[in-house]
């Protein structure tokens, strides 16, 4: 068996656990994450436009900007 075969084998066996992880988790959510969930506006996402965010690095020799805007009604984020 060569190199290559072993890792092919391998990965796929690794995202075969992967997709049986996440296929068997239920879609219910623990009462606690919930309650969490709803203090923070979850019932009033439906009235959201979009969400915007911008961060910055700025040390000396570096500066970085990185902004995004997700639109969840229209799903796109740019």
């Amino acid at each position: 068996m060569t190199n290559s075969s072993r890792i092919t084998k391998i990965s796929l066996l690794i995202f075969g656990l992967l997709v049986l992880a996440s296929a068997s988790g239920a879609q219910t959510c623990p009462p606690a994450a919930e309650k969490i969930a709803k203090a923070y506006g979850l019932d009033s996402f439906g009235q959201i436009d979009a969400i915007r965010s911008t961060f910055n690095i700025d040390f000396p020799g570096l500066k970085m900007s990185q902004s995004w805007i997700w639109e969840p009604k229209a799903d796109r984020v740019t």
